[in-house]
């Protein structure tokens, strides 16, 4: 009976063992995974579930006014819930645009798995040389995780600088532009060798436009407009003088330029146009400034020329754009007067452009008239100049002169048909060898016969001073057959 009690209790302590055992095992498995669970963000950072990372997009060279971006990476061995968003921070001597953020989703792998990323693209631009502190920028995050769900929080950056250089070039210049390419425009120039009149008016309007540069970077225009004293008269100066301090000052902002009214010149300068163009991820900036003067008094005006400088940022070179000085003159007659004149003036030139019109119109139609009426007009051409009776008398005294007078009676018929002189005189010498000579082939002497070249002249002289007359005893009649047995 001892024996079994002792066994019976040494199972009862192997029981008991074995269940305080399981209990322990229990215990160490719950408070494993409370360890290992996330319930914050600073949690999936130390278990190395999340990450953050910021880099300078370093290049070669950073000078004053050049792009300079930011990035932020941010990593998750999941996917992002509600994403990532950069907190609103702010930088010392730094211009940044609105929305100058730009968000890029992508992947990488780690270790054989793949993590989602979030990159947030920060474009500065530094005003000044320097080394720049960059603080840690904060991170509103929000992750979908594996056994908690989505977490969300606050994650920080690291703190990181950079640094911005001043190239010697630039040393001493104020305003310039830094950009792979700048061009400049001028619509609306002044006519030195014209004489503007009182009330008149010009608009000068001045485009500048600059690659990779946003707008704002393009510092305003600073013109200044004042009455040429050198072209004045001593006395035009003097008043000059006197009613300079009286005139008012356009005010403006300090990121607009400003004019001053001079005597006898009013200045409007309206609000500058500032616009950016995206094409294919290059950027364009470009700044439109636009002046127009009212000429009040005479004299002699001038408006000052200006460089505008821009760093090369391919070449690392300097380059100048030249806005050049405008001169020109106000004559003592009113816009009226001259706008008068010049009505006169554009009348006589509009009746010698109508009169030239005129002239082209008639010229146009007498050439498409002659064209629709060619075969007319070749017809009378010939009848005029006589063409077919010319060729019928070469034709008939070639055969004069070639013996072939068969073919020569046939020229002299149609001859005197187109002459209209079909009679000729009955005794006509010249008419009657000829006709023998043609028809009688009887005839044993033709020596004796004959019909020279000459003679044949006179005979077609003769038919053309001859005035028609009807004969009923004609060599030749029309419509009727010759008679060859003529005795």
């Amino acid at each position: 009976m001892t024996i079994n009690w002792k066994v019976k209790a040494l199972m009862m302590n192997k029981n008991l063992l074995a269940q305080l055992l399981t209990i322990f095992f229990l215990c160490y498995l719950t408070v494993i995974n409370s360890a290992k669970a996330a319930t914050n963000i600073e949690d999936l950072i130390n278990q190395g579930k999340l990450t953050v990372n910021l880099q300078v997009n370093q290049k070669q060279q950073y000078i004053v006014g050049q792009a300079v971006i930011l990035a932020v990476e941010v990593s998750t061995d999941r996917w992002f819930a509600t994403g990532s968003k950069i907190q609103h921070f702010t930088l010392k001597n730094v211009v940044m645009q609105a929305n100058n953020i730009i968000t890029i989703n992508g992947s990488k792998r780690i270790n054989g798995k793949s993590w989602a990323t979030q990159t947030h693209e920060i474009t500065l631009y530094p005003t000044a040389s320097g080394i720049y502190h960059v603080a840690p920028i904060q991170i509103d995050i929000s992750v979908n995780t594996e056994d908690d769900g989505v977490v969300t929080g606050v994650i920080s950056t690291q703190e990181r600088r950079f640094t911005i250089e001043l190239p010697p070039a630039l040393a001493g210049i104020d305003n310039f532009i830094v950009s792979s390419q700048v061009t400049l425009s001028i619509d609306g120039q002044f006519d030195e060798k014209k004489d503007y009149a009182v009330g008149e008016a010009i608009t000068q309007t001045i485009t500048i436009t600059a690659s990779d540069t946003p707008a704002m970077m393009i510092h305003p225009i600073n013109l200044i407009a004042r009455k040429n004293t050198e072209l004045n008269t001593e006395q035009n100066a003097n008043e000059n003088n006197a009613s300079q301090s009286d005139a008012s000052e356009m005010t403006t902002s300090k990121s607009e330029a400003a004019l001053t009214d001079v005597s006898g010149l009013s200045i409007y300068h309206k609000p500058a146009q500032i616009f950016d163009k995206s094409n294919r991820g290059s950027l364009l900036g470009t700044r439109v400034e636009s002046y127009t003067y009212i000429f009040e008094k005479s004299g002699s005006y001038k408006i000052d020329g200006q460089v505008i400088y821009w760093w090369n940022s391919q070449e690392n070179t300097l380059e100048r754009l030249l806005i050049p000085s405008s001169t020109w003159t106000v004559s003592g007659g009113s816009f009226n007067q001259q706008v008068q004149s010049s009505l006169f003036n554009d009348f006589s030139l509009n009746v010698a452009a109508i009169i030239t019109l005129l002239i082209i119109i008639l010229l146009l139609t007498l050439s498409y008239l002659g064209f629709i009426k060619r075969q007319q007009l070749y017809n009378l051409y010939r009848k005029v100049t006589k063409q077919e009776q010319r060729l019928l008398r070469r034709s008939f005294l070639n055969a004069i002169a070639m013996k072939n007078y068969l073919g020569a009676t046939q020229y002299l018929y149609q001859y005197t048909l187109l002459s209209d002189k079909q009679s000729l005189i009955d005794d006509c010498s010249f008419t009657v060898a000829l006709n023998k000579l043609a028809f009688h082939e009887c005839i044993a002497d033709k020596t004796a016969l004959k019909l020279s070249v000459n003679e044949a002249k006179a005979l077609i002289k003769k038919i053309d001073i001859t005035v028609a007359k009807k004969a009923n005893t004609s060599s030749f009649y029309a419509n009727k057959r010759i008679n060859l047995n003529i005795d």
